[in-house]
């Protein structure tokens, strides 16, 4: 199964409000990718299903879909998702400069 097209911007909206980031159970913690709206960081396959309670009157199962789809899904909706690994590597860069002088 994929995630359902009939969930809309205002679904994920209501799914945002609903959610309490303290209280996201630990197995659906997002790895990869963050969702980042109205002051929250948010597990962007975990937002997508309890949207999916709001379009279609239950949660979506976690194995129906895939946290791409998920970003790309949300990302099509205008939500502002990150890819926490290149946030990670981007901080990690390190430099050597050496100067040497040469006659």
């Amino acid at each position: 199964m994929a995630i359902p097209k009939n969930i809309t911007r205002e679904h994920i909206e209501k799914a945002i409000e609903e959610i309490v980031p303290a209280q996201i159970p630990a197995q659906r913690m997002e790895q990869n990718y963050s969702l980042i709206s109205n002051g929250k960081t948010l597990p962007p396959k975990y937002v997508i299903s309890i949207a999916n309670k709001y379009a279609n009157g239950a949660e979506l199962d976690s194995e129906d879909f895939n946290a791409v789809e998920a970003k790309n899904f949300l990302i099509k909706k205008e939500f502002n998702v990150i890819d926490k690994r290149m946030e990670n590597n981007s901080a990690a860069i390190n430099v050597w400069i050496e100067k040497t002088k040469v006659k």
